[in-house]
């Protein structure tokens, strides 16, 4: 079970809005993914299939999220959140990764 309370904190102190359908994705994604889950084959279309979407468009608005929220949300959040599991290349998280590094963080029990 996910704290739906400490995810929002997340979110925004990374620089997420609400009025954002990738945002709106992550949410879900986090809600349903568990550890060994595949991104593509499962957890992108299974969000498609209840937005009445396509697995990339998906994983699009996700990805376009995430790269808002990064460039607007704080170094400090950033450090907090996700310390060095970022991507060595591009600064940022796969969508993947954020995924599962939210979910980690927001599941009941593991307090941070």
């Amino acid at each position: 079970m996910v704290n739906e309370e400490k995810l929002d904190r997340i979110l925004l102190e990374l620089g997420h809005d609400d009025f954002n359908r990738g945002t709106a994705y992550i949410r879900r994604a986090v809600g349903i993914y568990e550890p060994g889950m595949y991104m593509t084959k499962e957890l992108y279309p299974t969000l498609a299939e209840a937005a009445n979407s396509t697995p990339s468009r998906v994983e699009r608005c996700m990805r376009h999220s995430i790269e808002k929220a990064w460039s607007r949300g704080t170094h400090e959040a950033r450090i907090t959140w996700f310390g060095g599991s970022t991507n060595p290349d591009t600064g940022k998280p796969t969508t993947g990764e954020y995924v599962a590094r939210l979910a980690k963080l927001c599941r009941e029990g593991f307090d941070i």
